[in-house]
């Protein structure tokens, strides 16, 4: 890939789902880190440790499935004892708050993390609603808040670990 990047035909090199331990190895083996890097990150897996460790090493992060667990690919909402984060009471709450709706204060609050958020919708109405985030204001406790929600409810919707049969994700939260 590296090789692609004097040709012209590749501007930037990203990577997906690296763990600490593959991310070292390729920043020791290779001459252009990695400009971005694509994970699941929403207030259910906040991976704070993780996102300073990028921030400090110049790497872009980028927040798949935002929006946790409202994917059907993971089995739909409120998988288990975890709550669909989209109903979940607390960011509920600080919806009603902020004048926002419980998807934009997910997606805002990734956004303030520095992260990009894209997440998934084919319905238009859910699009425009997704670009509001960038209007969704937040104080201080609105944070502090979702903090909590991510020490109660820490949880990785997307580890196909077991069905693999690959430990994916080694040294990082939920693994």
């Amino acid at each position: 890939m590296e090789r692609l990047l004097p040709t012209g035909h590749v501007r930037h090199i990203g990577v997906s789902n690296f763990s600490p331990a593959q991310l070292d190895e390729l920043l020791a083996n290779s001459t252009n880190p990695p400009f971005a890097h694509q994970m699941e990150l929403h207030p259910y897996l906040q991976q704070v440790a993780w996102l300073q460790w990028h921030a400090n090493h110049g790497i872009h992060v980028t927040a798949y499935s935002p929006l946790a667990n409202s994917n059907p690919t993971y089995g739909g909402p409120g998988v288990g004892a975890t709550p669909a984060l989209l109903d979940n009471a607390v960011v509920n709450d600080i919806a009603r708050q902020s004048g926002c709706t419980p998807a934009t204060v997910a997606l805002a609050w990734g956004m303030s993390r520095g992260t990009s958020v894209i997440p998934k919708s084919q319905r238009k109405e859910r699009i425009t609603e997704n670009f509001g985030a960038g209007e969704c204001a937040m104080g201080y406790e609105a944070f502090e808040r979702l903090e909590e929600v991510g020490r109660k409810y820490l949880h990785r919707f997307n580890n196909p670990s077991e069905d693999w049969g690959v430990p994916l994700y080694g040294g990082l939260d939920d693994a």
